[in-house]
C-alpha cells in the first residue's frame, strides 16, 4: 500500500514536472519567434527606410538638369527593366527617384523578375539616387578610383554621376571619359556612384542553382521562407538580386504627397493612383513570419496591412481575405506564400513613414 501511495505521488509530481516543462519549452518557441521577427523586421526597415530617404539624392541638383552618355545603352537589364529604364532620371517624363508598383498576379515590370521569384499581391518599389561618396572629378579617371580591390568605389557599381552644384549633371559609365560639362564650371563638381535599387518579396530564401524558386534544387522547399530581396546593378552593369533578409511575408507601400504646412494633400494612397513627381512621404508596411514553426498551439491573426491589403488566418490555417481582387492586392496572393500549415507561425506587423528628405528640402 504504502508503494502505491509513493508510486502515486511521484507519477503526480512527474506529471507537474513535464506540464512545466512543455509550457517552458513552448513559451521559449513562441519567444524565440518573437526575437527573430523584431530584429529582422529592425533590420529591414531600416534598409527600406535609408534607400527611400536618398531617393533623387544628385549631389546638389534637380533631377531635371540631368543628361545621360549613350555607352549606357551596354548596361545589361531583363525584359522591360532596360538600360533606358534603369537610368529614367532627367524631365517630367521620365522616373526620377521613386517609382512604385502594385502588387498584382504577376511581377508589376513585365519580364523583370521571373513569375516564380515574385510573391503575388505583394508590392514594388524602385529607387535611383546618387551615393553620398562623392569623388574629384581630377581623381574619377585614376587607378585609386577605378580599382575593383582597394575597396575604392562603394557597392561596385559601374555608373556614375557627374554633378555641378546647383547646375547641371551628366550620367556616364566607369569606362567613359568624365564628362567636361557644364563647360566653364572649375568648382563644385563632382563625381558620385549611381544607385538603381528595387525591392521585392520573393518565396523562398534559397532558389538553388537554377535560381528559381519552387524548383528540384530549391534549398528551402521543405520550409519555405518569404525573403525581401533587392535588386542592384553590379559592378560589370548587369542587374542582379540579391537576399535582404527573410522572413518577410508581405510587404506593402503607400504614397502620400505635401499641402500647406507639410502634411499630406491626400490620405495615403496606392501606388496606382499616385503621381510620383509630387510624392514626399511614404508608408512602408511589413508582415514578419518566424522562421520556426509552433505546433503546440496556433498563432490566428487578422492584419490591415495597408489599405489595399487584408487577410486573416484561423487557427486552422486557412486564409482569408476581405473587400474584391479591385479592392484587396492581396487577395491575389497563392497558397504557397503561407506555407502549409500557416497558423504555426509567430507573425508581427509593423508600418512606418519615411520622408523623402531630398524632396522635402527641395
Amino acid at each position: 500500500m504504502e508503494l502505491m501511495v509513493s508510486l502515486t505521488i511521484g507519477l503526480i509530481v512527474l506529471a507537474g514536472l513535464v506540464s512545466v516543462l512543455m509550457a517552458n519549452r513552448q513559451a521559449f518557441t513562441i519567444q524565440q519567434g518573437s526575437s527573430f521577427n523584431q530584429e529582422n523586421l529592425r533590420f529591414a526597415s531600416s534598409r527600406l527606410a535609408w534607400s527611400i530617404r536618398m531617393a533623387d539624392f544628385w549631389g546638389g541638383i534637380k533631377a531635371e538638369k540631368i543628361t545621360t552618355t549613350t555607352k549606357l545603352t551596354s548596361i545589361t537589364g531583363s525584359g522591360n527593366c532596360t538600360a533606358a529604364w534603369i537610368v529614367s532620371v532627367g524631365d517630367t517624363s521620365k522616373e526620377n527617384g521613386i517609382r512604385g508598383y502594385d502588387g498584382g498576379a504577376a511581377f508589376p515590370i513585365t519580364d523583370c523578375v521571373n513569375a516564380a521569384n515574385y510573391v503575388k499581391g505583394s508590392d514594388v518599389i524602385v529607387l535611383r539616387y546618387a551615393d553620398t561618396h562623392g569623388y574629384d572629378p581630377t581623381k574619377a579617371s585614376g587607378p585609386d578610383f577605378t580599382s575593383t580591390t582597394d575597396g575604392v568605389v562603394p557597392n561596385r557599381t559601374s555608373i556614375f554621376l557627374l554633378s555641378a552644384v546647383a547646375q547641371q549633371g551628366t550620367i556616364f559609365r566607369l569606362d567613359d571619359a568624365v564628362p567636361s560639362n557644364p563647360l566653364g564650371s572649375s568648382s563644385g563638381r563632382y563625381v558620385y556612384p549611381f544607385q538603381f535599387e528595387m525591392y521585392y518579396l520573393s518565396p523562398c530564401s534559397d532558389p538553388g542553382a537554377d535560381g528559381l524558386c519552387g524548383t528540384a534544387d530549391d534549398g528551402d522547399a521543405a520550409n519555405r521562407s518569404p525573403t525581401l530581396m533587392r535588386m542592384r546593378l553590379s559592378s560589370s552593369g548587369a542587374l542582379i538580386s540579391e537576399a535582404v533578409v527573410d522572413g518577410v511575408e508581405q510587404l506593402q507601400f503607400e504614397y502620400a504627397s505635401p499641402a500647406v504646412g507639410g502634411n499630406p494633400a491626400v490620405p495615403f494612397q496606392a501606388a496606382s493612383a499616385t503621381n510620383f513627381a509630387t510624392v514626399t512621404q511614404v508608408r512602408v508596411s511589413l508582415v514578419m513570419r518566424s522562421s520556426a514553426r509552433d505546433t503546440a498551439v496556433p498563432h490566428p491573426v487578422n492584419y490591415t496591412v495597408s489599405g489595399h491589403c487584408q487577410y486573416a488566418i484561423d487557427g486552422t490555417g486557412a486564409v482569408t481575405y476581405t473587400g474584391t481582387a479591385a479592392t484587396n492586392k492581396c487577395k491575389g496572393m497563392d497558397a504557397s506564400a503561407y506555407g502549409t500549415n500557416p497558423q504555426q507561425f509567430v507573425r508581427l506587423l509593423s508600418s512606418q513613414v519615411v520622408l523623402i528628405r531630398n524632396r522635402v528640402r527641395g
